[in-house]
């Protein structure tokens, strides 16, 4: 899976479940290794599921040949 964010690798983890309290209870959840961004399922369900639009991706492009020639 890969970051929505950064497009990092994401990696699964396990999560202590505060709303319950400290009953040794635990959400899974994803964690991304490059920017620390945490995806659970409440989160995901608050957030659309689209992608980066083409335009970010060129613009990254562009921004990763101004640094490659300066």
């Amino acid at each position: 899976m890969t970051c929505q964010r950064c497009d990092g690798l994401m990696v699964r983890e396990q999560y202590d479940d505060l709303e319950l309290g400290s009953a040794g209870y635990e959400i899974s959840g994803w964690r991304c290794l490059n920017c620390g961004s945490i995806v659970d399922s409440v989160i995901a369900a608050h957030h659309p599921t689209t992608r980066k639009s083409e335009p970010d991706r060129l613009l990254k492009l562009r921004l990763n040949e101004l640094v490659m020639a300066g």
